[in-house]
């Protein structure tokens, strides 16, 4: 007989990183790029992962609190999808979309396209940011 240790969230974790793995994309046949947003002390930043993507094709647009990217890729060449023996590159159109926190300057909203990644800024208002005080400290003889 063998014992065969019991681990009750075994099964989660093997699932967490299968989707992990394959994302978005296991869900759907849509391209969906992979994303991260960081919230910095002044801004959030938000990072999409868009290799081919024409920077004419990008959009960016807020409406109420929510931000969103949408663009679209396309490859040149003449392949029917008979002529392909593997496809795994997505074509087409993209939306993604993020809930904003409040206290950001959407105004003030910054975006640039580099090797690949779509790097959006949102600057997070002066009424937000922590402040630094300067407090006079007097000094005493130490009787209180």
């Amino acid at each position: 007989m063998r014992l065969v240790r019991f681990e009750p969230f075994g099964l989660s974790r093997d699932l967490d990183r299968l989707f992990a793995e394959f994302g978005p994309r296991m869900m759907t046949d849509e391209w969906v790029p992979s994303i991260d947003v960081v919230d910095k002390e002044d801004a959030l930043v938000i990072r999409v992962e868009a290799p081919g993507v024409d920077a004419e094709s990008l959009d960016i647009t807020v409406e109420g609190d929510t931000l969103a990217i949408t663009g679209a890729r396309h490859f040149e060449d003449e392949v029917t999808e008979q002529g392909y023996q593997r496809k795994e590159l997505f074509e087409g159109e993209f939306k993604r979309t993020i809930v904003l926190p409040e206290g950001v300057d959407v105004d003030a909203i910054a975006a640039v396209s580099k090797d690949g990644i779509l790097t959006v800024t949102v600057p997070k208002s002066p009424e937000v940011l922590p402040r630094k005080v300067k407090v006079a400290i007097e000094e005493g003889n130490g009787n209180a």
